[in-house]
């Protein structure tokens, strides 16, 4: 029996106890009211009334009036029951539609309910959700052609080399050279494994933040010590702007490290001449940590997206110099489980700017 069929049952049930029971009763009702009016009174115990003829078809004709006024009733009852059995059924008919398409694939479909009651907020629920799956297929589908073509070069290059170490008529510094080249496809791959295992552990939220009451300045100078020979290794200069009075905030001191040499290493990337600034500072209810360069910058067109996983703006900008384009993600992600922000700028393509600021201590 289908929802519809049971949804009618339900009305005519209704609509025949509502005329049957008032039928009776006022039948009952009516004969005594009769007997008071036209005789005077009942006839005590044990004594009946004898009713005149023409009182009789005064009654009739009352209960053959109630008997059709509960069969037009019923009649319209059983219409409006088909039709709000319509009316009722018809988004359901529409999610059922929609499931199906989403069960085959099609994530752009949306159901076209707008109704202000349950079903609405249903319909506003199924959408919802088909959003997110279509979010999710599209970042599969980018993930899926960025691991492939990033994959497909330094799987290129080892098989050439190794090809060229197999051959003897390469002397011993050629094949070290190789070998060398290797290693560092090697590596490269195994960077990206980790970025896709790191991302996989951020969304799955299995990670512990271990929250306590650090001095931003003495982790920004930690993480600056770790990332100074590479720095200078590039040839770039370097200007810390830290406090010497303590910026306390409530963190995880290793998180905010990963935040920090994610930023700072992008820094070096796209930066060829020029210098890195960091600096900490606070408002009266911030810390602010800024990071400045004088690289490359990122598109106008390009800002807008740059915390979007998998998204890397002039693509082959971004592949020659490696990543997936989810290491800004990681980063939002981990500013955001600690109550901070994260914001870009880069006006006119002059160098980027970072800024991230965490509520301060109490």
């Amino acid at each position: 029996m289908t929802f519809k069929t049971k949804l009618i049952i339900s009305y005519i049930f209704v609509v025949l106890i509502a005329t049957v029971f008032p039928l009776i009763v006022t039948s009952i009702i009516v004969r005594d009211k009769f007997v008071q009016i036209v005789i005077g009174g009942g006839p005590g115990p044990g004594f009946s009334v004898l009713i005149p003829e023409k009182g009789l078809k005064f009654l009739q004709t009352v209960r053959n009036t109630l008997m059709i006024s509960g069969l037009i009733s019923m009649a319209i009852g059983v219409v409006t029951a088909l039709f709000n059995s319509k009316v009722i059924t018809k988004p359901l008919k529409e999610m059922r539609n929609f499931a199906r398409k989403i069960s085959n694939g099609d994530y752009s479909a949306r159901v076209g309910v707008k109704t202000q009651d349950e079903i609405g907020e249903l319909a506003d629920s199924l959408n919802y959700m088909a959003d997110r799956l279509d979010d999710i297929e599209n970042m599969r589908k980018t993930l899926v052609q960025n691991v492939s073509h990033d994959l497909r070069t330094p799987l290129s290059s080892i098989k050439g080399h190794l090809e060229l170490i197999s051959d003897s008529d390469f002397d011993e510094k050629e094949k070290e050279h190789s070998l060398s080249v290797i290693h560092k496809e090697v590596e490269r791959m195994e960077k990206m494994v980790n970025e896709l295992a790191h991302l996989s552990t951020i969304d799955s939220k299995k990670y512990e933040l271990e929250m306590k009451k650090i001095d931003i300045n003495t982790v920004v100078q930690e993480t600056l010590e770790l990332l100074k020979v590479e720095i200078e290794k590039k040839g770039l200069g370097l200007k810390e702007a830290l406090g010497k009075t303590p910026i306390y905030i409530n963190g995880d001191p290793g998180k905010i490290k990963e935040i920090l040499m994610n930023l700072i290493n992008n820094s070096i990337k796209f930066t060829q001449e020029g210098s890195i600034g960091v600096a900490a500072t606070s408002t009266k209810t911030c810390a602010v940590i800024s990071i400045e360069d004088s690289g490359i910058g990122v598109d106008e067109k390009d800002l807008p997206h740059i915390f979007d996983r998998f998204y890397r703006g002039e693509k082959s900008r971004s592949s020659n110099l490696g990543g997936l384009g989810i290491g800004l993600t990681i980063v939002k992600e981990l500013v955001y489980a600690q109550n901070g922000r994260i914001q870009i700028e880069s006006p006119g393509r002059n160098g980027t700017k970072v800024t991230i600021t965490f509520p301060l201590s109490a």
